[in-house]
């Protein structure tokens, strides 16, 4: 119960940050978002890289990041600016679950990913490579791939390679969608994204409880044929 209290405060506390720090708000209204990022002046890319790999790693989409920089920057720009901060977003997350965050990050990942620490300590580079293809910019895989004994540089080169195809696809749709996209989601209300969110949690809490009462009765059943095994036997 306490688990369950400390994620959905810990979601609130996501979606405040993003309503109240005028994430939303430069993701909604293009003119904003154009308007502040160019009086960032030659600043607005640096900071941009900065803030995408401080803070996704910690639950805030990268897509609240590309979608106001697909407002200004061209889409090349924009590609190497979202692949440099998905990659220092990785560095961070890797740091922290290595680090200081090692606890917090062991009691987070799912079990489902845990198959991948055998793979990472025999198919480094590869595994790398695999586990952002397929999870991209989700922060238990930053944590994932700091708790392996992956080597920092193979986990760094990994990560560049793993990452160009999802932030290649991302930016380019947000480029060709343009403010068509901006206009979409200000006429969403932010209860809208907070609803969907609520609910994904939701349906995947359901799933996880589905798939440990089915793991459950495996290993009752496993448990029964093996004490019949043993009884017949003796």
């Amino acid at each position: 119960m306490a688990k369950r209290m400390a994620l959905v405060a810990g979601i609130a506390g996501i979606l405040a940050i993003v309503y109240f720090s005028g994430l939303f708000d430069l993701i909604s209204d293009p003119d904003r978002a154009r308007a502040a990022l160019e009086d960032l002046g030659v600043w607005a890319p640096v900071l941009y890289v900065l803030a995408f790999a401080l803070l996704e790693p910690f639950f805030v989409p990268g897509i609240a990041f590309m979608i106001p920089g697909g407002f200004v920057f061209s889409f090349p720009q924009l590609f190497a600016l979202s692949w440099m901060g998905s990659v220092g977003a990785g560095i961070v997350g890797f740091s922290f679950a290595r680090t200081l965050g090692r606890e917090f990050a062991e009691s987070r990942i799912p079990e489902r990913l845990r198959r991948y620490d055998e793979q990472l300590a025999t198919n480094g580079l590869r595994t790398v490579i695999l586990v952002r293809l397929v999870l991209f910019l989700a922060p238990p895989a930053h944590w994932l791939l700091g708790l392996s004994q992956v080597r920092f540089p193979t986990f760094v080169l990994g990560t560049a390679i793993g990452f160009l195809p999802g932030i290649g696809l991302s930016t380019y749709l947000i480029v060709f969608l343009g403010e068509s996209l901006g206009d979409w989601i200000s006429d969403r209300p932010p209860g809208t994204f907070a609803v969907l969110i609520i609910a994904f949690i939701i349906v995947n809490r359901i799933r996880a409880r589905i798939k440990k009462k089915r793991e459950l009765a495996e290993q009752r059943d496993g448990d029964a044929q093996t004490s019949d095994v043993d009884s017949s036997s003796t």
